[in-house]
């Protein structure tokens, strides 16, 4: 059963996107998606790799705000890239791809909401291969996000890494990048991370 609900939840983005029309999903994954803008902006990328893009709500964006930028982006759901495709970005490509597959590299590795799943010791030795500069967005402890956890685990069967902002500062320095953290929601407690690869 759980095997089933997690294919739906994650073969079938349309889904997740009406569950994010609720307030106060919706503001959350708003402020989100322009806190990602802003900071993208500054990096003025050539190419960009966009690690599970859902139902493309984070790549239109991008797409619009770096029009001369080749942006990959990549998911492991084949529905969600059939439907993105349709979308008819010009400067986007839509691939079905796992992020530890990633061979090539890119100037810029952006993903809203997507490395809570992922250990983030393991994630982070994977960016330092693909990507020079990285923003990507997690979650702190608060009732919300307490609350998410069991519902998320409950429907796919994958535990949600929630990590405070000072810890996951401290295993990025660890690993040898210059870390900045911009907050965003307290209510969700997400904020933005920034990662340089200095090494």
């Amino acid at each position: 059963m759980r095997e089933i609900l997690g294919r739906v939840y994650y073969g079938a983005p349309q889904i997740r996107a009406l569950v994010f029309l609720f307030p106060p999903l919706f503001w959350f994954r708003r402020e989100v998606a322009e806190a990602f803008i802003r900071e993208t902006l500054k990096v003025k990328p050539k190419t960009v790799l966009e690690v599970g893009f859902s139902d493309g709500f984070l790549t239109k964006r991008l797409s619009l705000a770096l029009p001369h930028s080749k942006i990959t982006a990549i998911d492991t759901s084949f529905q969600g890239v059939l439907r993105c495709k349709r979308l008819n970005l010009s400067n986007v490509d839509f691939i079905f791809m796992d992020f530890f597959d990633v061979k090539d590299k890119f100037d810029l590795l952006v993903s809203m909401h997507v490395f809570v799943l992922f250990d983030h010791t393991e994630a982070l030795r994977k960016i330092k291969e693909v990507s020079k500069t990285a923003i990507i967005s997690l979650t702190g402890f608060s009732t919300f996000t307490r609350l998410h956890r069991p519902f998320h685990r409950f429907f796919t069967g994958l535990d949600v890494n929630i990590i405070e902002p000072e810890e996951y500062k401290k295993i990025a320095e660890g690993m040898g990048f210059k870390v900045e953290v911009f907050r965003i929601n307290d209510i969700e407690r997400s904020y933005l991370v920034r990662l340089e690869n200095e090494s």
